[in-house]
Formats: C-alpha cells, sequence, structure tokens
C-alpha cells in the first residue's frame, strides 16, 4: 500500500506565491502549514456514518478540518485518525460550534454507513465520517469529491494472502495531560522467563522517560509526574480476544510475556478508551490479531477468512460481494478551510500532530 504525499503543482505553486495575500487579523503570525490563496473550497454532498445527508455547504461559518482515508488502511490512517481525535479534545467547546472535522473516504465501496459506524464508535471518533450513498458511484465520487481537491485514488489488487504482522510487544504510556507515547519492542528483545515489568522497564527506558518505583513493580512516578491522595498509576492490559484494554489482574511480574502481550500505564483517574491501540494488534488491515502463541490468528473482518487449516492469515472469502482483496494508493493531504469556505491551509504528508493543526485553526479563529 502506498500514500501520494503531493498536490496539483498548479496549487501548490499558488500556494507558495499567494501565500499571506488574504487581509486578515492572522497576518502577523504565519501558518505552520502551506497557506493556500483562499479559493473557494467545492462544495459536495455524502453520507454520514449515521446514514444523513452531509454537505460542505453544512459547515457554513464554521472553520473546516478536512482530510481523506479509509478503515481497511493497516497504519496511517488510523494514525491519522487518533490525531483528529487528540485536535477535537484540545478545541474543547471549540469543537462543534466554531469548528468541524471531516474525514472522507477513499474506499466508498467498503466502507459503508453501517461499517463506518462501527469503526468510527469503536475508535471514538465521533466527528462525521463520509461516504458515498447508493446514487453516488465511485467515479461520480472522484470527479465531484476527490478531484477537485487534488486527492489521487487508485486501488492497488493484490493476489498473495494476508500476512500477520510480525509479533511486537507493545508498551504505552498515558501521562496525566492525556498525551501518550508508545514504544514497539520485538519479542526477540526478552528471553522465554521475560513478564510484563520487564517490558515496562525496556520501553521507559528506550523511550527515555524517568520513572520510580517501589516494592516489585510498583510505578510511583513517570516523566516526572508523581501519584498522589487524587490518583495513582495503573497497568493495563491488552485483551486480545475482545479487542480492548482492560485493568491488569495481576502485578507485572506475575504476568507471562507471551506473544499477545502489551501493556499500558496511565492515571488510575483517566479514561481507557484514549489510549492507543497497540500497532501490533493487525493483521495486515484485516482484523485483529488473537489468541496467544501456537493458537495466535487472525479475526478477519466481514469479506476475509481463514484459509483451511491457516490460522494465521487473512483471504477473500469466495462468494463475499462488496469487498476486494485489495489496497488503496492515495494522497495525503489535509485541509483547513476559514469560515467563508475558504481553502486556507494545507498540510501534505504525514509530519503533523494535532499541536500543528491547532496551531493553525487557532490563527483562523482569532
Amino acid at each position: 500500500m502506498s500514500f501520494r504525499t503531493s498536490f496539483p503543482a498548479v496549487l501548490l505553486a499558488l500556494a507558495l506565491t499567494l501565500a499571506g495575500c488574504l487581509e486578515s487579523d492572522e497576518a502577523d503570525e504565519p501558518f505552520w502549514g502551506v497557506e493556500l490563496p483562499g479559493e473557494a473550497a467545492a462544495d459536495f454532498t455524502l453520507v454520514d456514518q449515521h446514514g444523513d445527508n452531509f454537505s460542505l455547504g453544512d459547515t457554513s461559518g464554521k472553520v473546516v478540518v478536512m482530510t481523506f482515508v479509509y478503515t481497511n488502511c493497516p497504519d496511517v490512517c488510523p494514525a491519522i485518525t487518533y490525531q483528529l481525535t487528540k485536535l477535537q479534545e484540545a478545541l474543547g467547546d471549540d469543537y462543534g460550534r466554531q469548528v468541524e472535522i471531516l474525514s472522507i473516504t477513499v474506499d466508498p465501496e467498503r466502507d459503508t454507513v453501517e461499517h463506518l459506524a462501527h469503526w468510527t464508535m469503536m475508535r471514538n471518533a465521533s466527528w462525521p465520517h463520509l461516504t458515498s450513498n447508493d446514487a453516488m458511484p465511485e467515479m461520480a465520487m472522484n470527479s465531484s469529491v476527490w478531484g477537485p481537491y487534488g486527492i489521487y485514488v487508485e486501488k492497488m489488487f493484490e493476489e498473495q494472502e494476508m500476512e500477520v504482522a510480525s509479533a511486537n510487544h507493545s508498551l504505552v504510556i498515558m501521562l496525566p495531560d492525556n498525551s501518550t507515547a508508545v514504544m514497539e519492542i520485538p519479542t526477540s528483545a526478552f528471553d522465554s522467563s521475560a513478564t510484563m515489568w520487564n517490558l515496562t522497564q525496556k520501553g521507559l527506558d528506550e523511550l527515555q522517560l524517568d520513572y520510580n518505583y517501589t516494592g516489585a513493580n510498583s510505578i510511583t512516578n513517570i516523566s516526572g509526574h508523581e501519584a498522589n491522595a487524587d490518583w495513582f498509576w495503573t497497568l493495563q492490559v491488552w485483551n486480545a480476544s475482545n479487542g480492548s484494554w482492560e485493568p491488569a489482574s495481576a502485578n507485572a511480574t506475575e504476568i507471562p510475556l507471551t506473544s499477545s502481550v502489551h501493556a499500558a500505564w496511565m492515571p488510575g483517574n483517566a479514561n481507557t478508551s484514549q489510549l492507543p491501540l497497540p500497532s501490533a494488534f493487525t493483521c495486515n488491515g484485516h482484523g485483529w490479531l488473537m489468541g496467544e502463541d501456537s493458537g495466535m490468528h487472525c479475526m478477519c473482518d466481514e469479506g476475509y477468512g481463514w484459509p483451511g487449516d491457516d490460522w494465521l492469515s487473512c483471504v477473500l472469502t469466495e462468494g463475499a460481494t462488496g469487498y476486494g482483496d485489495y489496497g488503496v494508493s492515495h494522497s495525503s493531504l489535509l485541509y483547513i478551510i476559514d469560515q467563508q469556505g475558504r481553502l486556507r491551509v494545507a498540510w501534505p504528508g504525514l509530519e503533523w500532530t494535532y499541536r500543528d493543526i491547532h496551531h493553525d485553526v487557532v490563527l483562523i479563529l482569532d
């Protein structure tokens, strides 16, 4: 699967030559993204994850952060979605009142309304996720939505089976401000007697985070955040059976580091729904990695199944309709549209975080 990070040369040239030509209050401080000349954003009408029609014109008077993703994407799109959940948090009361986030699919065949409803709920991504309605074929979506925004989309058909990703252990650290750090450590880094405490110590050391602990595994401080009477550091364990984080049922020294074990440390008063998923959990974008050791297997998405006795791969189910064994190559591009419906900022590529987008949104709001 590949992602194209460029958008039309004419648009980029205009952006670079005309940037700053708009008279605005924010002119004294530059945008961190690529400033655009302020052309009107092309309107469109799609369907959101609730089955309701949604037009870009419905956002008049709001700043809009708009990007293009798809749910079968194994790596980049989930990362983008996670950053947008952080942006939604950072916006606070401004979200919904002054700012809207939009995610538009580049894979409407598989990203149906029903699928998007489940997918957004699982990822706490409540903003509109838009797909085509039954009356809009993919070609029409290309001409009316992707094309006007310079989004290149191409299906990449694959004949090979979907291999399970190599097994890593994830260590997730969530600080009291809800910021997170994630370290992936290969299983080869540990011996057969290793425990979750070994994963914790090695992960914290590689993340270069200072920490203090008492006894065998009771953490009292991470990166200067000391537990107190109001909260304490808690250990969460990834449950591969239901795909969620759960409080550990034993201390870290008592939990063997089997193939599917991932750990997270977080304040006890924080919300586990804000913890990112361990990046080792997918079967190359087609289901969850479940079980342990020799029983590890993929729980395949709709339209996929296990070939014969091979529980370590997912392939297209014979006779499945509406699903194909393909990836999607597409441009990676985020736009910020102002209250007047003008394209103001573009973020091509993937080298941004929610803090970068928040900075540019606040400039437009001011």
